[in-house]
């Protein structure tokens, strides 16, 4: 007997939880003057033109 998807619901065992991916949180951050959502690694707003300071790590 093969095993195919013939449209039953599969019950599978899971050892590991999936966790919430929070990298498309964490390459954001808001501009000090429009409030717009930039990326981190940006040095100019898209949205205002304002000059942004590049954080490091630290």
């Amino acid at each position: 007997m093969s095993r195919s998807s013939n449209g039953k619901t599969s019950r599978r065992l899971r050892l590991f939880k999936r966790r919430e991916d929070d990298l498309l949180e964490r390459s954001f951050r808001s501009c000090p003057g429009c409030a717009a959502d930039v990326h981190v690694f940006a040095d100019v707003c898209r949205h205002c033109g304002g000059t942004l300071e590049i954080a490091l790590a630290g």
